[in-house]
């Protein structure tokens, strides 16, 4: 590809960020070349493992960690209904089917709960939400005044004005809006360190109030019916590539967008204030230089520290702010198992383990029979599991994840999974049921040498984090930026955070090559119209340097000076 025409982009990065903004800029009538390294869909791909096939089987699907559509996904969602598929018309979207349940496992099945999350059900209400928290009550089931005052946290976050939610809560733990210290070792375990680990892989005590309150506040409307009438949950029907990324893939070669496999950026060649080059690393030794018009990086967090000191921070010296952007770990492991193992018809969150789990059976929801399709014909079902804690000692071995062989991960998963399922009497799970497993190869050293290392680490949105991320627009002419850590509407790391990052990318392109074509949709998470003039008035507050109207400290302390009652804390 050659620059020249005004109409040549190269995108820099082929997951779902990368991928996105091909295909918005394809329909819009640019020239396209994606490199990518490794392979189509970045982190949202799916695999097998290598030689499990047999009798003209495929081969056991594997992920780096379970797929999740929730309702509040709207721009994702829009995408995947404008890619092709034959028999379906919603595109691949057809290939999405509604989890209804979601199930909280405690620890010897003692206060376990299930909720309905299903579409049919209609609008929730508050209260329902709070119980479907897996909180373990009294004898009755009443609320206690911890679970009341978490309502009383979501009250607040979703009455504040966006100028609080970036000004102070930005700048607050979860931990401390919370009001973790003091409280009951159950409700830290639900309500405070359930809502981020097993969500968004971060600890409480560095992952922002803004994002997790925006988070669940999306998740929130979802379950009370407000916003697009779809479903709270949905799962693909296959492996992820299978369902979604392949087409996608298909489709953007016939809107002639060139695909290059194997191919790293290894520098950017700056002039001025333009990308005028981009250096690839292609098999083995091999290299080459792309030239264009436009430049879009969507590359992992990760990977952009590299790349700074490559000419992208010539490029734009503020993004060298990426640097102190963080990561956690989030790892998919999946079991093998030789019998229908249904445990839920949704996702399970496992309140009580060390490693933050969080699983779903996957046969249920797919349109093939699993036994005739994959492996040797003896696995009939995929329990797929992410393990979102890896600095928590397990209740098998006492020592964390990054510690352990990858034998012993595995054992250490099995054994906190069946301490939640199993009461004495019901084994959901047991040993004649596991075939094999797989654990994602993008954790490397697990038995040795040297420390554990993961390729495929995920963006945490610690305190202060929003300053740090860039928007799409650079200060290069040609330059724009597209990835999970990049500013948008969706406050988290994503496959729709990615998406929006792309379509923003997009837009950002569009205004400097002045094309009068329609921007790419960037869709808003929903706000509730009748809570508008209590934004209002927090605006008004805060400006004045006064604490929210319903902040209040918590019933298990009576502490003045609090800082999380005070604009300035």
């Amino acid at each position: 590809m050659s620059g020249g025409s005004g109409r040549t982009v190269v995108v820099l990065g082929g997951g779902v960020a990368g991928l996105t903004a091909a295909m918005e800029l394809a329909e819009r009538g640019f020239e396209v070349t994606v490199v990518e390294p490794s392979g189509w869909g970045g982190k949202a791909r799916s695999a097998s493992v290598p030689g499990t096939g047999t009798g003209g089987r495929l081969d056991l699907p594997s992920e780096h960690g379970f797929r999740f559509f929730p309702g509040f996904y709207r721009s994702l969602p829009d995408t995947m209904r404008r890619i092709p598929l034959e028999g379906s018309s919603s595109g691949v979207e057809g290939n999405l089917r509604e989890a209804p349940q979601m199930l909280s496992a405690r620890s010897g099945r003692i206060g376990e709960t299930v909720a309905d999350v299903s579409l049919a059900t209609g609008p929730r209400t508050p209260l329902q939400i709070l119980r479907a928290r897996g909180m373990r009550l009294g004898a009755e089931g009443e609320l206690n005044e911890e679970l009341l005052y978490f309502a009383n946290r979501m009250l607040v976050y979703m009455t504040s004005s966006a100028e609080r939610r970036l000004g102070q809560w930005e700048r607050t733990s979860w931990w401390d809006f919370t009001a973790a210290d003091g409280a009951s070792e159950e409700y830290r375990k639900v309500c405070v360190v359930g809502a981020t680990r097993t969500v968004v892989a971060a600890r409480a005590e560095v992952c922002s109030a803004h994002t997790v309150g925006g988070f669940l506040e999306a998740f929130g409307y979802g379950f009370l019916g407000r916003g697009e009438a779809q479903a709270a949950d949905r799962v693909l029907n296959a492996p992820t590539s299978t369902a979604w990324i392949d087409p996608w893939v298909r489709h953007l070669d016939r809107l002639g967008v060139r695909l290059e496999l194997g191919w790293r950026v290894e520098r950017l060649r700056v002039r001025g204030r333009a990308v005028v080059g981009a250096v690839l690393r292609g098999p083995g030794t091999r290299r080459r230089e792309v030239d264009a018009d436009w430049y879009v990086c969507a590359l992992p967090v990760d990977r952009i520290g590299a790349l700074l000191e490559r000419g992208l921070a010539e490029a734009d010296p503020e993004l060298k702010k990426t640097a102190g952007l963080r990561t956690d770990w989030m790892v998919g492991l999946q079991f093998y198992l030789t019998e229908p193992t249904p445990i839920t018809r949704g996702h399970v969150i496992y309140q009580d383990s060390p490693w933050a789990l969080t699983s779903i059976s996957q046969a249920q929801f797919w349109d093939t029979d699993f036994r005739a399709t994959y492996g040797d014909g003896t696995v009939a079902d995929c329990l797929s599991v992410d393990i979102s804690s890896w600095d928590t000692p397990g209740i098998l071995y006492g020592k964390p994840a990054r510690e352990c062989t990858r034998a012993e991960v595995v054992a250490e998963v099995w054994a906190q999974l069946t301490d939640a399922l199993d009461d004495g009497r019901r084994r959901t799970l047991h040993e004649g049921l596991l075939h094999s497993w797989h654990l994602d190869p993008a954790v490397r050293n697990l038995d040795g040498p040297g420390p554990a290392t993961n390729d495929e680490a995920l963006l945490i949105n610690t305190t202060g984090s929003w300053e740090l991320r860039p928007t799409a627009e650079t200060a290069a002419v040609n330059l724009f930026m597209a990835g999970d850590f990049v500013r948008c509407p969706v406050n988290l790391a994503t496959m729709e955070g990615a998406n929006q990052s792309g379509r923003a990318a997009t837009n950002a392109l569009l205004r400097a090559a002045g094309h009068g074509g329609e921007p790419a949709v960037v869709h808003a998470l929903y706000e509730a119209e009748e809570l508008r003039r209590l934004k209002e008035v927090d605006a008004a507050l805060y400006r004045q340097g006064r604490a929210h109207i319903l902040d209040t400290p918590p019933p298990w302390s009576c502490r003045t000076g609090d800082s999380r009652f005070s604009t300035t804390g």
